[in-house]
């Protein structure tokens, strides 16, 4: 009787998880797809006419790490012609691999802050993604 007992605390023991360790997915046996994928903000006035921000900073909270990335002339002047500017991308999938963010999106208009967006975002094995925020944002009084 004292060996059942004894195999059954083994037993019991043995398939115990511990809570705090979260399950990971291997990320050695995924396909991923070979796009590349970046979270964008829409930047409009009140009638719907796509903004053209004299800059515009994103940043990692609560620590304000600045991960605004640096742009050629023409990227940036496709930007402001489409109001669309880049949020997060895939640039951030293996630093943030299945981990959720919270970012923040700052845009000026003549040395003036027009919009304050905060979001989270995340990454799994392959991709980045939005988790909440919105990504339509309106500039008012221009």
């Amino acid at each position: 009787m004292k060996y059942l007992i004894g195999l059954l605390i083994v037993l019991l023991v043995s398939n115990c998880n511990d809570s705090d360790v979260e399950d990971q997915p291997d990320c050695a046996d995924i396909a991923c797809t070979q796009e590349y994928r970046t979270i964008t903000v829409n930047v409009k006035d009140r009638e719907g006419n796509a903004v053209a921000l004299d800059m515009f900073s994103v940043v990692i909270l609560p620590n304000e790490t600045d991960i605004t990335a640096d742009w050629s002339d023409n990227e940036i002047e496709l930007m402001a012609k489409n109001g669309v500017y880049p949020l997060f991308s895939d640039k951030y999938s293996n630093t943030y691999r299945n981990r959720q963010i919270e970012i923040n999106f700052k845009g000026y208009l003549d040395d003036k802050q027009v919009l304050d967006a905060n979001y989270t975002v995340g990454a799994d094995c392959c991709h980045v993604f939005l988790v909440d925020g919105e990504t339509n944002l309106i500039v008012g009084d221009l």
